[in-house]
């Protein structure tokens, strides 16, 4: 089969580039005759700012580690992201009574990641009075605590204090930790520290 060459699309195809060239140059002659500087491109998607450590304070100055709700707090109102994003609650502020939440099932203590049963793990938050300890909070955190943002949970008590204002009890599912042989030993939040909200996550 042998292709016949077509003047008519060939002189359509010269017309759009004409007239795409004459845009191109037309804008170009308008822009210079303006008198105004062309806006400088720009070199970053957020301006520059100081690491900030827990008090404040530049890291660089203080050696301290870094704290993001210090140093996005600095332009940002990370208190309210925090308290406002599920990502860094994740069901604390819902957090009841085991079998109360909307799953109806009878383990689920919230309807988020913190209190629900896990099918993975096969292992359930432990509500406070429950007979056996399963899992605690800090080792909540071990478990999943790469898929954690911070904050909610990971810095605040059910009950809404801080984690470090709790006494280490091994009595108490959110200062206590199971070991693998069955013992159950205190956590102390002020020894590990706790996660607060990871902005940069």
């Amino acid at each position: 089969m042998q292709r016949h060459f077509s003047f008519r699309l060939f002189s359509i195809a010269l017309v759009l580039l004409l007239a795409v060239v004459a845009m191109t140059l037309g804008g170009a002659n308008a822009a210079a005759q303006s008198g105004e500087e062309p806006a400088a491109p720009l070199t970053s998607l957020h301006p520059v700012f100081a690491l900030r450590d827990a008090t404040g304070a530049n890291v660089l100055e203080s050696g301290q580690p870094v704290s993001t709700m210090q140093t996005c707090g600095a332009c940002h109102d990370t208190e309210f992201i925090a308290g406002h994003s599920f990502h860094a609650d994740l069901g604390l502020a819902d957090f009841t009574a085991p079998g109360t939440t909307s799953s109806g099932r009878a383990w689920d203590t919230s309807n988020g990641l913190f209190g629900k049963w896990d099918p993975l793990t096969y292992r359930y938050l432990t509500p406070d009075g429950d007979e056996r300890l399963d899992l605690s909070t800090a080792e909540w955190l071990m478990l999943l605590g790469p898929r954690v943002a911070g904050g909610g949970p990971a810095t605040t008590a059910r009950a809404g204090e801080p984690l470090t204002a709790l006494a280490p009890d091994a009595a108490n599912p959110e200062t206590s930790l199971l070991h693998a042989d069955g013992a159950v030993t205190a956590w102390d939040w002020n020894e590990s520290g706790v996660a607060e909200m990871d902005c940069f996550l």
